[in-house]
């Protein structure tokens, strides 16, 4: 199973459970079983580009939200990630994600 589809299925489940769905909820609202959705939330199955429409509408949210899934991944791969982002930032964008950090941690 692939990173990208691990971290969708993750994100379509935080959506749904926000939206206060279950996972028959979101099947029936995107024409598709139960079961298809519990596989794409554990991201065991690949996706159509209908499908992802379709669960976007179930959840009344664009197809980027749905997209937007790199916060879902675990405290290390986070951490890799921050680390090359810093690596590759001017001294002005380090200070200034310095300067957020510090008010988010304080």
């Amino acid at each position: 199973m692939s990173n990208s589809l691990c971290l969708l299925g993750k994100r379509i489940r935080a959506l749904r459970k926000a939206k206060g769905l279950t996972q028959e909820g979101l099947a029936a609202a995107a024409e598709s079983g139960s079961k298809y959705i519990s596989e794409v939330e554990r991201g065991e199955a690949n996706l159509t580009v209908n499908l992802l429409e379709k669960i976007a509408e179930g959840l009344d949210v664009e197809v980027s939200v749905l997209l937007a899934y790199q916060h879902e991944a675990g405290r290390s791969e986070l951490e890799s990630k921050l680390t090359k982002m810093i690596n590759k930032g001017n001294d002005e964008q380090v200070r200034l994600l310095y300067r957020i950090a510090r008010e988010i941690f304080n």
